[in-house]
């Protein structure tokens, strides 16, 4: 039968686990700070930095050959004077409808009269269909500037850009709510005025769809919300679209005022294009920041307020006539889940690798992965965050390992606790033992589990695997999980039936049961799955590993290149730096208990447990040595293992693999000055001789040292911890 306070244990702790999962936990942690300081626009300053610097990293296309630029420059200040005067502004504007623009965009307030030759001016722009105007609108900071007097509304467009907090131009604003009392009455931005008239022409009038959103052609412009990208909160009054700087460099050919003038530019030039006339000087003032000139200690990459409506005309033609995407982004939800799931990867990550470089490595990838993927999104028009997920993976990172450190000390105690009350429960049991007669009558005779027997209703055996003194290895499926699974069962059959005696051996299975179970937290270590007792025998239930162990590997004479056998060493020791953390020692390091795992080909250390000391010698058990032979260290051969004497079972293991020599078919000697090993072999003439071991095999001073001190017979002398070890190699590659 299922022993009930067991089971009961168990299901109380798989429902624990499911709720306190380090990487749940973590995760759940990251993702709700995140996202709490995304609410806050914490995050917001970090995350437009790295919308800049993707938008710098972009490539450029250069100039859009459908617009030209008539920049105003100091030369032209100089020689024409500020504000330009209406006659010279008069001029320039004739000098260009000669050659036949689409539409002209004057970027020039002229609210004002600015003699001479004010009206002259003031009659071309209201007769003209091919020239727009501005104006601007009032708001909190300053007061709005009317159009030109006698402009109809549909020739006038709006100037104003949308600073961001940091003061950079990252939106487009193409219309806004416009309120009776504001002296600029224009819906629409001079930029979008400018793009109508381009695309009329082509064919595409501007249209409006059942959801209200403007839309051209195709092409819909889905406003800008306050959540959108790495926005939070942000002032999206208006109708606005994330401006996708269309060139990092110039938007479009320039020519200054005074070539104009003097008819200095060839009509292709002018025909067909959208031309803009606005001051580029420097002293003008009318310059802003972008986003390619953040991070930079110079003005590079800054732009005029007259190029940047250049690039708010090109975005829009460009998304219309050449399928250049507009900026997308993630809905709410999705973010969440995005953010999520790189919190659950974070978090995945430090579960799985315990060790801060392999943890670093991993985690460092992870990020580098979700840059360069965020930067392929980002040149397909999508905005995802970055930098909350970055740092939910982080988060999630530092608190997973933080919560397994938590769990790890609690799991030391308990550890501790119970390797003590092992102890005890064995040397009482032993006691017990020594004084058990050695007639048939109280001899327990073992009886195999036949293959179809069903073990607690769930197990169905299918196979023997192997038997020790007191105990026998069976393979089993479980009939209660789907696909019926393989798993392992160990039955621990007692050498007496009396109840005193059961019920020792039935506390010392719990204990040996709590063990496993968190030894088989770590990813190279079978779990326990279940803990049975059924006729008086003792059943643990593990994980199956499929795969072959190490033993098939270690051919006797085949040796083993120095790469392959560090490999090795490095894997098991990166293991038994776990098991010792918890004062644990595994006592029975050897080939056939390291299997290579078929699906991974990372190495497994299997056959845990204690209650096998127990394992019974004619049933004299004055001095109950649990050891096997050539592997084990001299403390150990004596019944006093340390942490150290899987360093030294393992050092030999590694011997054997390099020399291809099996420890427990020949016995390996040493030198009685230096206790380097040697190993025996035979001269031509049949005679045995002896030569160091390291002159065989593929190895090297520095590696032969190691193994030396791996292997030494006084464990004083030996390494101390596994760690030790790992970074003596690590130093050696």
């Amino acid at each position: 039968m299922v022993d009930d306070s067991y089971l009961i244990k168990k299901i109380t702790k798989f429902l624990v686990k499911i709720f306190k999962h380090p990487v749940i936990i973590g995760s759940a942690i990251a993702t709700v700070l995140i996202l709490g300081l995304q609410k806050l626009q914490v995050l917001q300053v970090l995350e437009l930095k790295v919308y800049d610097q993707m938008m710098q990293m972009r490539s450029d296309p250069g100039p859009d050959p459908r617009l030209l630029i008539v920049s105003i420059t100091e030369e032209d200040l100089q020689r024409w004077g500020w504000p330009l005067s209406g006659e010279v502004l008069n001029q320039l504007l004739s000098k260009l409808e000669e050659h036949q623009p689409i539409a002209i965009g004057l970027d020039i307030f002229r609210d004002l009269p600015v003699q001479p030759g004010h009206e002259e001016l003031l009659q071309r722009l209201g007769r003209s269909d091919s020239i727009i105007s501005i104006c601007k609108h009032t708001n909190v900071r300053e007061p709005g500037i009317a159009p030109p007097a006698g402009v109809k509304p549909g020739r006038v467009g709006f100037s104003d850009l949308v600073e961001d907090t940091d003061g950079l131009i990252r939106r487009n604003l193409i219309a806004v709510k416009v309120e009776e009392s504001d002296i600029c009455q224009s819906i629409y931005s001079l930029s979008w005025r400018l793009a109508l008239k381009y695309l009329a022409l082509q064919g595409i009038p501007l249209q409006s769809n059942v959801n209200q959103e403007l839309q051209l052609g195709d092409v819909i412009f889905t406003p800008l919300e306050s959540n959108s990208g790495g926005y939070e909160n942000a002032d999206t009054r208006g109708y606005q679209i994330l401006l996708n700087y269309p060139a990092r460099g110039k938007i479009a050919e320039e020519v200054t005022v005074t070539r104009v003038l003097a008819g200095e530019i060839t009509p292709d030039l002018v025909k067909d294009r959208i031309v803009l006339i606005g001051s580029t000087a420097p002293s003008l003032k009318d310059i802003f920041n972008t986003p390619f000139n953040t991070g930079k200690a110079d003005n590079s990459g800054k732009m005029a307020g007259v190029e940047i409506h250049g690039q708010m005309i090109s975005q829009i033609l460009s998304a219309v006539l050449n399928n250049q995407p507009l900026f997308w982004f993630l809905p709410g939800w999705a973010e969440v889940l995005w953010i999520g799931s790189w919190s659950v990867l974070g978090g995945y990550v430090a579960g799985r690798l315990r060790y801060p470089l392999s943890l670093g490595l991993w985690s460092a990838a992870s990020l580098l992965v979700l840059f360069v993927g965020n930067f392929v999104i980002f040149t397909r028009g999508g905005w995802f965050p970055v930098v909350a997920p970055a740092l939910g993976l982080v988060v999630a990172n530092v608190s997973v390992l933080a919560y397994s450190a938590h769990d790890s000390q609690q799991d030391k105690k308990q550890i501790i606790q119970l390797l003590q009350r092992q102890k005890e429960l064995i040397a009482e049991l032993q006691k017990q033992q020594v004084t058990l007669t050695t007639t048939p009558e109280t001899d327990y005779l073992f009886e195999p589990l036949s293959t179809q027997r069903l073990l607690g209703t769930r197990y169905q055996i299918t196979d023997n695997l192997g038997r020790g003194g007191f105990s026998t290895t069976y393979l089993a499926r479980d009939v209660q999980r789907p696909g019926n699974p393989l798993c392992v069962v160990k039955q621990m059959h007692p050498v007496r039936q009396d109840p005193e005696y059961l019920e020792l051996v039935k506390r010392l299975f719990h204990t040996e049961a709590d063990i496993l179970e968190i030894m088989g937290k770590h990813p190279q270590i079978p779990q326990l799955l279940a803990f049975l007792s059924e006729n008086n025998n003792f059943y643990l239930v593990q994980e199956y590993i499929l795969g072959h162990t190490l033993k098939h590997e270690l051919n006797s004479g085949i040796c083993y290149l120095r790469s392959e056998v560090i490999k090795i060493l490095k894997e098991v020791l990166q293991i038994l730096v776990f098991v010792h953390s918890y004062q644990v020692i595994h006592q029975d390091i050897k080939p056939s208990n390291l299997m290579r795992r078929t699906t991974d080909a990372q190495i497994v250390l299997i056959d845990f447990g204690g209650v096998k000391q127990l394992q019974p010698q004619n049933h004299q058990l004055d001095s109950i040595i649990f050891a096997s032979r050539g592997y084990a260290p001299p403390e150990q051969m004596i019944g006093a293992p340390r942490l150290n004497s899987d360093i030294y079972a393992l050092g030999i293991l590694a011997i054997q693999a390099l020399t291809g020599v099996n420890p427990q078919e020949h016995q390996f000697l040493r030198d009685v000055k230096t206790d380097f090993i040697t190993i025996p072999t035979l001269s031509p003439s049949g005679e045995q001789i002896w030569q160091d071991w390291w002159q065989i095999a593929d190895t090297t001073e520095e590696l032969t040292r190691i193994l030396n001190k791996m292997v030494h017979l006084n464990y004083r002398q030996r390494y101390e911890s596994a760690i030790e070890v790992l970074e003596d190699i690590n130093n050696m590659l």
